[in-house]
């Protein structure tokens, strides 16, 4: 199979299903996500012959041979999209409603009592 084909079967099928929901991820963890995202790359892409010896593709390498933004820019660029969504979205619904709403109350200092 080609690379190219390759990169669009991971654009249509993998990515999407890895990504399902990930407008509302909190991404503290950046790395772990470029990590797989790589390694799918790595596979892809394959080794290369350098000098008479097998070398690994470099993560720079690997970002110029995918001419697309990583799959964080990707994620971020989706939660810009749901943004405007929830902006347009009617005042009655309740994705809307959650994200207007103002936290009343504060929170105790400390841990949490224990039962």
């Amino acid at each position: 199979m080609s690379r190219a084909n390759k990169i669009v079967l991971y654009k249509t099928l993998l990515r999407p299903v890895v990504l399902c929901g990930a407008e509302g991820w909190m991404l503290t963890k950046e790395q772990a996500v470029l990590i797989f995202e790589r390694k799918i790359f790595r596979r892809m892409y394959g080794a290369k012959y350098e000098k008479g010896e097998w070398k690994s593709r470099t993560n720079r390498e690997l970002e110029e041979m995918s001419k697309g933004g990583n799959i964080v820019k990707w994620i971020k660029g989706q939660r810009i999209s749901w943004l405007g969504h929830l902006e347009r979205m009617e005042e009655d619904r309740m994705p809307r409603k959650i994200f207007i709403q103002e936290l009343e109350g504060t929170r105790r200092r400390g841990n949490p009592k224990k039962r």
